[in-house]
């Protein structure tokens, strides 16, 4: 077993999957400094030659279990679709690997409670790749937020649009919906009550392109998520309206990704009838808080380091996975159930 104190120079990374996602966190893990870029896999050869040309010094494999039973490994990062995600984790951590796994974190409730409970037994980190919780656009939305600038929320409008990429196996919901589902349990702090969701099936009749997601918090927060796959134009948009202020993050506008409105609606009490009010339109300043321009996966990768050596919780730990994947699959009863309203434990 590798304990927390013999890792001490640089953490040994191994990367299942060099798809879509897998390529990027092998760039970044070899970029970090406390992190040594030492083994990727993935069964078909074509994706891994020219990540060995870029990183000659990398070992390939195409069984994962090579990685995994390899005692120079420290710690593997799981970049393969949703429904291997679980097999490879519990045989990982199984092997006293620390464990990455990209979003979501499990196809299921249960798998991801497994993958914590064996976590919590071998001591090892386990991960999540809530690649938004380390943007400095999103830290700085929490950072606003609990500072009280906005005031109590009311409510949080987010959408999540661009034409494509349609996925074989999961609807859009699984797909877009779980980047929001971890930013808005990030910046509240809160775990969800309830949930309940609507889709519309276009292109493929049994797999949902669009849907709309609502989701009350507590203190009477209402979270309402549009994701799709079929829009023109790509949008990736946050918007909190609270009682003093309005938020807004805009991902795809670079220059300011967040703007603060200082607008809104008061209603006061007509002087000598608390029956009658005056309703209030307030128009003040609009600003840009600076953001750094840092990548948010370097940060994760980073972050993940540094809580394999130092024994730390990571930010978006196993739990925090585990909310997402509560939310998912509570989306998927309720399409199943015309939209009803889901309770979620």
């Amino acid at each position: 077993m590798t304990d927390f104190q013999e890792v001490s120079m640089a953490v040994n990374i191994a990367v299942i999957g060099c798809g879509y996602w897998g390529p990027n966190l092998i760039r970044n893990f070899s970029q970090v400094e406390t992190t040594n870029m030492y083994y990727i896999c993935d069964f078909d050869e074509r994706r891994m030659a020219p990540i060995k040309k870029t990183y000659p010094t990398v070992k390939t494999t195409k069984n994962y279990k090579d990685m995994i039973e390899d005692p120079k490994v420290d710690a593997i990062a799981i970049a393969t679709p949703v429904m291997s995600h679980f097999e490879l984790a519990k045989q990982a951590l199984l092997n006293d690997k620390h464990v990455l796994i990209e979003k979501p974190m499990t196809a299921g409730v249960k798998q991801a409670k497994e993958l914590i409970d064996i976590a919590k037994e071998k001591d090892r980190v386990l991960m999540v790749d809530h690649t938004f919780v380390y943007n400095q656009a999103i830290i700085k939305m929490k950072d606003i937020i609990e500072s009280g600038e906005i005031g109590d929320m009311y409510y949080i409008k987010a959408e999540w649009l661009n034409l494509g990429l349609l996925q074989p196996n999961v609807n859009v919901i699984w797909d877009l919906a779980t980047h929001i589902c971890s930013i808005v349990t990030y910046i509240t702090g809160a775990e969800p009550l309830t949930l309940n969701a609507n889709a519309g099936a276009y292109i493929r009749k049994d797999i949902p392109e669009i849907a709309h997601v609502y989701v009350k918090f507590p203190h009477n927060i209402a979270v309402y998520v549009t994701v799709s796959w079929l829009e023109p134009k790509k949008t990736r948009s946050i918007t909190i309206v609270g009682n003093k202020k309005t938020l807004l993050y805009d991902l795809t506008n670079p220059e300011e990704q967040i703007k603060i409105y200082d607008r809104g609606v008061d209603l006061t009490n007509i002087e000598g009838d608390i029956r009658q009010f005056r309703i209030n339109y307030r128009y003040g300043d609009i600003y840009s808080p600076n953001v750094k321009n840092i990548e948010p996966l370097s940060v994760m990768c980073e972050h993940f380091a540094d809580c394999i050596m130092n024994h730390k919780e990571p930010i978006s730990n196993g739990t925090s996975g585990l909310t997402v994947v509560k939310m998912l699959e509570a989306s998927e009863e309720s399409l199943k159930n015309d939209g009803k309203e889901i309770i979620l434990k």
